[in-house]
């Protein structure tokens, strides 16, 4: 059987591949510029980047920069957006390492206590906080909400009877820690995590 691939005209498959080229310089230029607002961020948490700065240092044009973002506003919430998805995806990559239910939430505790206890991490995230200034609480509750739906199987199965409400309780209170331990500038240890741990579990037994 023919595959649809196989079948294209030539002209479709220049077309095709031309806009791949152009899909994946896109991608290189948006790339360039969050890493380049993260590290001016970090560089100082308190200032403000300009966006000709911005795009000196990403070598891109003040036209790309334009096509992908329409302020530097919609640059610093997608940096922000950026940086709460690799934080859920490596939660939740800790989190499936194990099979155990209670390692499945001690794993996601501590993986939301390392945005604080290591300090590159912590001041990295306190320069995305400080400058996730168009609606900071609505990403703080999409990122809890998210982080509730990987506690909510593991509470489950450690026998709670109002798993959803459990996880959201557990996932907005290790959030609402770290983030104590984050602006205090203090290294949460791992007694730290265990505490919390301990608070989360008890709720699973109803």
């Amino acid at each position: 059987m023919t595959s649809p691939r196989a079948e294209e005209s030539l002209v479709t498959a220049a077309v095709r591949r031309r806009a791949g080229d152009r899909y994946a310089a896109a991608e290189d230029e948006v790339r360039r510029l969050l890493d380049v607002g993260l590290e001016l961020m970090r560089a100082d948490p308190a200032g403000s980047p300009r966006i000709s700065e911005i795009v000196r240092l990403a070598k891109v044009s003040n036209d790309a920069f334009y096509r992908a973002f329409r302020s530097k506003d919609d640059l610093m919430a997608a940096i922000a957006d950026d940086g709460s998805r690799r934080l859920l995806g490596y939660i939740g990559h800790q989190r499936d390492k194990h099979s155990d239910p209670a390692d499945q939430v001690r794993a996601c505790v501590r993986a939301v206590f390392a945005q604080a206890a290591d300090p590159e991490v912590a001041a990295t995230t306190r320069a995305v906080l400080r400058h996730a200034s168009r609606d900071p609480s609505a990403g703080s509750v999409a990122i809890r909400r998210r982080i509730a739906e990987l506690l909510v199987e593991p509470l489950r199965e450690l026998g709670s009877t109002d798993p959803d409400r459990d996880a959201l309780t557990g996932s907005c209170a290790t959030f609402a820690v770290m983030e104590q331990f984050l602006w205090a500038e203090d290294r949460p240890t791992e007694d730290d995590v265990e505490h919390l741990v301990g608070w989360v579990l008890p709720r699973a037994d109803g």
